[in-house]
């Protein structure tokens, strides 16, 4: 696994500030004598039942108030033994931006995050000598140098946008290309546009590529797109990230990398000039009956409709589509002569040569056949 994982790992070539992490939760030992959570910042105190010993654990949660809205969330758990902590990142770096933080950053906000909840009844175990009464809570410099080790990560959101100068483009030209690993997806729409397709486990990994533009600026033309990875702890401590000491830009980028190339987002696709050109095209290699099922094929699966015909028959005309660039899946108006594809490194979409279609050759299966498949016969 981890050989794969360096394998498919790539340096990104451009628009390298739009590469990074999105999101953190972090946990980490409490010294149970200094943090009882009773500092104003805390909003929120209760109590979880439990079924051990004492069958009870208090606990106290708050926030604090981030740029663009993207708080910094923290509780004190487990009777006052574990701080967890949650936050963006990428708006502590860049508050008024959109690009995403670089990994190697981490780190130091981290470190800063911690030393700043420490001064409000949230200190972290390795930072107090009880024997003594001395703390080095302001100075970092001083604190044991394992203390990496304590900081578990819980979850991490890794991203990368991708922008697309293509005014055809948008997060629906993407769904009519098979995840091999993953059968089933989700759409989020905004306003009838799709916005967003997820796929994948929330408690392992978690995928989505949305209209970044749209989402973030309510603008559904503004050519920014983003894949995100939602990663959480089983995931995290299967691929080699378990605390602080391994968010580094390797394995974050090898998880990125990772996740994209088995995801099949770039295959390439068409957009541009719509139905009547893909018609043009077909008229060109099949059979008028032929047309049509092939038209009918494409209304079903863009609209959801169950596909009743022989795989074989399936398959010549799922063939004859990928040929001509044009995906199941995607509707009928977003095919045109002009063939894109995502460059993952580059952080763009960009313009592929057009495979020869000369070499389609007519379907063996016959038209009556065909016919018969087609109803179900």
């Amino acid at each position: 696994m981890l050989d794969n994982l360096l394998a498919s790992y790539k340096p990104f070539t451009t628009h390298t500030e739009y590469a990074g992490i999105d999101k953190i939760r972090i946990t980490y030992p409490l010294d149970t004598e200094l943090s009882d959570g009773s500092d104003d910042l805390f909003s929120k105190h209760g109590v979880r039942k439990t079924l051990g010993k004492g069958g009870e654990l208090k606990y106290a949660k708050g926030s604090i108030p981030g740029p663009n809205g993207d708080n910094v969330f923290f509780e004190v758990r487990n009777n006052a033994s574990r701080a967890v902590v949650e936050f963006n990142p990428s708006r502590s770096v860049d508050p008024d931006g959109s690009t995403l933080c670089s990994p190697e950053l981490i780190d130091n906000l981290v470190t800063a995050v911690i030393r700043f909840l420490g001064m409000h009844t949230v200190v972290p175990i390795w930072v107090t000598d009880h024997k003594t009464g001395e703390t080095v809570l302001e100075n970092p410099d001083l604190w044991p140098p394992n203390w990496r080790k304590s900081v578990e990560v819980n979850r991490l959101d890794g991203a990368r946008d991708i922008y697309s100068p293509f005014a055809g483009f948008g997060t629906r030209s993407l769904l009519g290309l098979k995840k091999p690993h993953f059968p089933t997806d989700t759409l989020m729409r905004n306003n009838g546009n799709v916005e967003t397709i997820s796929w994948g486990k929330r408690n392992n990994v978690r995928h989505s590529f949305y209209n970044k533009s749209l989402k973030h600026d309510k603008d559904v033309n503004g050519g920014w797109f983003r894949f995100e990875i939602q990663m959480t702890t089983h995931y995290l401590k299967n691929n080699g990230i378990v605390s602080l000491e391994d968010v580094t830009n390797s394995n974050v980028f090898r998880l990125l990398w990772h996740r994209w190339n088995v995801s099949n987002l770039d295959t390439p696709i068409s957009i541009g000039e719509g139905q009547a050109s893909l018609v043009m095209q077909l008229g060109k290699h099949l059979s008028g009956i032929q047309v049509q099922t092939f038209l009918g094929l494409a209304v079903s699966y863009a609209s959801g409709f169950p596909i009743d015909m022989h795989a074989k028959t399936l398959k010549f005309y799922r063939d004859t589509g990928k040929k001509l660039g044009f995906n199941f899946g995607q509707p009928l108006d977003s095919y045109g002569n002009l063939q894109i594809q995502i460059d993952f490194a580059r952080g763009e979409l960009v313009e592929v040569e057009q495979e020869d279609f000369l070499g389609l050759r007519q379907t063996d299966v016959e038209i009556n056949e065909n016919i018969l498949e087609t109803i179900g016969a």
